[in-house]
C-alpha cells in the first residue's frame, strides 16, 4: 500500500498489519517508484532497517525505534520522488505556449485539464483562446483582419458571434441610386453594378465606360475602363483587389465563342482602372453558341470559372494558366447542367437533371455533381462524386411524405418542365444549398430544401472513380453524360445534410430565399412582411454542429476555461437595436443508420425598418448584412461587428463614426 496523505488522515477500516509486514510492503513499493539516482540511498536504508529488526526481535523499545526509522525512511523516499517535477514543468510559460500553438484544438483542451498551471496558461493566452474559439465557432479570420494583433482578432470574433446569436445589430441606411444593384460587400467597401448595359459617356469623360462603383460609408467612387464591358458579366474579389470582366468586342455571335477576359485592379489612384501585368486571357469555345449569357465566378486561390450552356472553363487568373474544362473532353456539352458553383478552392459543383425538352415527361433523375478542379485536364475524368437528389417524381413523393407526414389521400406533384431547381451560387461557401418546388393537392406550392456543409464532402472520400475513360463513355450520351458512374443514393448521404420543406413565401429563389450565407449560417427574411409592412423578419439558420452539441455554448466561456477580454453588454448598448420579437429554436440532429439528419439552430427576430417594399438583394460579409430596396433607393446595413470596420487585406480598422465626423 502506498502511503499518501489520505492514509495518514483517515484510519484504515481494516486491522493494521504487523509492523514488519508494513515495512516490507512500503519498502517494496518505494523501490518500484524510486529514481535511479536515489537507488543507493534506498538500498542502504532498507538494509539498515532489516538488520535492526532481525537483531532486536525481543526488545519492544528497539522495535519501536526501528519502525520509526522505517517510517522516516519511507517518508524521505516519498519526498524525494514527488517533489521533483517533470522537466516540462520547468520550461518557461512562453515556451510551453509556443508548443501548445502547434497542437490541435481538442489537444489544447485536454492539456488545460491536466493541471492548474496549464489551465491558467490556456486561459490567459490570447493566441490559444483565439485558436479555441475559432475552432468552436468554425470561423476563421476574414481577409481584412489577418494582419491584426491576436487580441484584436479575438475581440472582433467574440463581439460578432455574440451579436449574431442575440440578433443585436446597429442598423443604418444610405441612399443608393435606383440604377445600381448591390454586387459585393466586404468590410467598409460596397461594390455596385449598373442595372443596364453601359452607353458611351460624353466627350469630357474621354470615352470611358463605368464598370462599377465602390462605396465607402455612402460615398461613391466610380471604376472606369477604356473598353466597352459587359457590366453583367464580371466578378469582384475585394480582398485581392481584382475585377475580371468580359470585354464587348462587338463581334456579334463571335462574342459568345471567342471571349476576351480582362483582369483589372478594383482600387486605383484615380477613377481609371489599371490592368494587371498579364492583362487578361482569351477563351475560344465553339460550344457557347446559345442565348444563355456567360457567368463569371471567383473563388479562393486566384481561381475563376466562366460557365455557360453546360460548359465551364477554369483558370488561375494570377498565373494566367488554364486549369481545365468541364466536361473535360471537347467538344462535348453537358446538356443537362442547370447550374455551376464553387464549393471552395478546389471543388466545383454542378446541378445535373437529365431531361429532354422535346418530350413531355417528368425528369427521371437528379444529381449534384462534385468536381475536383485539379483533375479537370483534358483526357481525364473529373467526376469523383455524384450525389442523388430527391427532386424527381418517385423519390420526391416519398421524401416529402416522410418530412410532412402527409395523409395517404394527399398528392405530391413535381413542378412542370419550366421550373428549374435552385443551386446557391453566392460565396464564400461553407454550405451547399439546393432546392426544388412541388405542389400538394394541385394548388399548394411548397419548396424542398437541402443543405450540405462542404466539410461533409470529405465523408464521401473524394477520389476519381476511373482513370481515362473513352469519350463515348464519359460524355457520349447528351442526356446522360455520366454513363458508367453510379451516384450515391440519397438515403446513404442524407445523414450528412439537413433537409426540410417550407411553403413558398416569395415569387423566386432570389427574393428572400436564403440568398446570403457566411461560414455555416444561412440568412433569409419574410418577403411579404417587408413588402407590405416594412417589417424585417430576419431568420438565421446555424449549422455549426460543435456549438449545437452543447460542448461550449457560452461565447465568453470555453469548456470551463474562464473568460477572456472585456465585452460590452450587448443588450444594454444604446446603439444596437433589440428585436421586437426574438426566438431561438434548437433542432437536434437525428442519428439513424439509414435515415439521419443534421441539426441546426434557428434564430429569428423582427425589426421595423419603416420602409415598405421588396428587397432586391441581400448580402452578408461575416459582420454586416446589406439589404437593398431598389425602388425606394435605400440600402440598409445591419452591423453585428465592432465599431472599427475592417477594409481589404492589410488595412487598419477604421471607426465608422470617425469618418462621418470629419465630413
Amino acid at each position: 500500500m502506498t502511503i499518501t496523505s489520505e492514509n495518514l488522515r483517515h484510519p484504515h477500516p481494516h486491522p493494521r498489519p504487523h509492523h514488519d509486514d508494513l515495512a516490507h510492503k512500503d519498502n517494496n513499493n518505494e523501490n518500484k517508484r524510486i529514481k535511479p539516482n536515489d537507488m543507493d540511498n534506498s538500498i542502504n536504508s532498507n538494509n539498515n532497517s532489516s538488520s535492526n529488526n532481525n537483531n532486536n526481535n525481543t526488545n519492544d523499545n528497539t522495535n519501536n525505534n526501528t519502525n520509526n526509522n522505517t517510517n522516516t525512511t519511507s517518508k524521505s523516499n516519498i519526498s524525494s520522488t514527488t517533489t521533483t517535477p517533470p522537466p516540462i514543468f520547468k520550461l518557461h510559460s512562453q515556451i510551453v505556449e509556443s508548443i501548445f500553438r502547434h497542437l490541435k484544438s481538442l489537444e489544447i483542451v485536454h492539456c488545460a485539464q491536466a493541471c492548474r498551471q496549464w489551465n491558467k496558461l490556456v486561459r490567459k493566452s490570447v493566441y490559444l483562446q483565439l485558436m479555441l474559439r475559432q475552432h468552436m465557432h468554425q470561423s476563421q479570420s476574414y481577409d481584412g483582419e489577418r494582419d491584426f494583433p491576436a487580441g484584436e482578432r479575438l475581440r472582433r470574433l467574440l463581439t460578432r458571434e455574440t451579436n449574431i446569436d442575440l440578433l443585436r445589430p446597429r442598423i443604418t441606411e444610405f441612399d443608393l441610386p435606383q440604377d445600381q444593384f448591390l454586387h459585393s460587400v466586404a468590410g467598409k467597401y460596397v461594390v455596385t453594378q449598373p442595372v443596364d448595359q453601359p452607353t458611351k459617356l460624353e466627350k469630357e469623360d474621354k470615352g470611358k465606360w463605368t464598370l462599377c462603383t465602390v462605396w465607402v460609408h455612402g460615398k461613391p467612387t466610380k471604376v472606369k475602363v477604356d473598353f466597352k464591358p459587359y457590366t453583367d458579366l464580371f466578378d469582384v474579389d475585394i480582398h485581392n483587389d481584382v475585377i475580371i470582366v468580359q470585354e464587348d468586342e462587338g463581334h456579334g455571335k463571335d462574342a459568345k465563342t471567342n471571349l476576351n477576359m480582362r483582369i483589372l485592379h478594383l482600387f486605383n489612384q484615380t477613377e481609371d482602372a489599371e490592368p494587371y501585368e498579364r492583362g487578361g486571357f482569351r477563351i475560344r469555345e465553339e460550344g457557347w453558341d446559345g442565348e444563355e449569357p456567360h457567368n463569371v465566378s471567383l473563388t479562393a486561390g486566384q481561381r475563376v470559372m466562366i460557365w455557360c450552356g453546360g460548359i465551364a472553363w477554369i483558370y488561375d487568373w494570377g498565373k494566367g494558366e488554364r486549369l481545365g474544362r468541364l466536361p473535360p473532353v471537347a467538344p462535348a456539352i453537358w446538356e443537362s447542367n442547370l447550374g455551376m458553383a464553387w464549393a471552395g478552392k478546389g471543388i466545383a459543383l454542378g446541378l445535373d437533371m437529365p431531361h429532354n425538352p422535346a418530350a413531355d415527361v417528368p425528369n427521371q433523375a437528379a444529381t449534384l455533381a462534385v468536381f475536383e478542379v485539379d483533375t479537370t485536364y483534358p483526357g481525364t475524368s473529373s467526376l469523383p462524386l455524384l450525389l442523388e437528389l430527391p427532386f424527381c417524381a418517385d423519390l420526391l413523393d416519398s421524401t416529402v411524405r416522410d418530412l410532412l407526414d402527409l395523409p395517404e389521400s394527399a398528392t405530391v406533384v413535381v413542378k412542370d418542365q419550366d421550373h428549374i431547381p435552385f443551386l446557391q451560387r453566392n460565396g464564400p461557401f461553407g454550405l451547399i444549398l439546393v432546392a426544388t418546388e412541388f405542389v400538394i393537392n394541385e394548388d399548394i406550392e411548397w419548396r424542398l430544401v437541402i443543405v450540405l456543409p462542404t466539410s461533409r464532402l470529405q465523408q464521401f472520400k473524394l477520389e476519381k472513380r476511373r482513370e481515362i475513360p473513352p469519350p463515348d463513355v464519359a460524355w457520349g450520351d447528351e442526356w446522360d453524360p455520366f454513363a458508367g458512374i453510379n451516384p450515391i443514393p440519397y438515403a446513404k448521404w442524407s445523414k450528412h445534410s439537413y433537409t426540410w420543406c417550407e411553403p413558398i413565401s416569395s415569387p423566386s429563389y432570389y427574393q428572400g430565399f436564403y440568398e446570403a450565407q457566411n461560414s455555416l449560417r444561412l440568412y433569409n427574411y419574410n418577403y411579404e412582411l417587408l413588402k407590405r409592412h416594412g417589417l424585417l423578419r430576419l431568420s438565421v439558420l446555424d449549422f455549426n454542429q460543435r456549438r449545437l452539441r452543447g460542448l461550449a455554448c457560452d461565447f465568453r466561456n470555453l469548456g470551463g476555461l474562464g473568460r477572456v477580454g472585456e465585452l460590452t453588454n450587448q443588450s444594454d448598448d444604446p446603439d444596437r437595436r433589440k428585436p421586437i420579437r426574438y426566438r431561438r429554436d434548437v433542432i437536434r440532429p437525428v442519428h439513424e443508420v439509414d435515415d439521419g439528419n443534421l441539426g441546426c439552430t434557428e434564430i429569428s427576430g423582427d425589426f421595423v425598418l419603416g420602409q415598405s417594399g421588396i428587397a432586391n438583394v441581400i448580402l452578408f460579409d461575416g459582420e454586416r448584412l446589406f439589404l437593398q430596396q431598389k425602388e425606394a433607393g435605400k440600402c440598409w446595413i445591419l452591423d453585428f461587428g465592432v465599431r472599427e470596420i475592417a477594409g481589404k487585406a492589410g488595412e487598419a480598422p477604421e471607426a465608422e463614426n470617425k469618418e462621418k465626423a470629419s465630413d
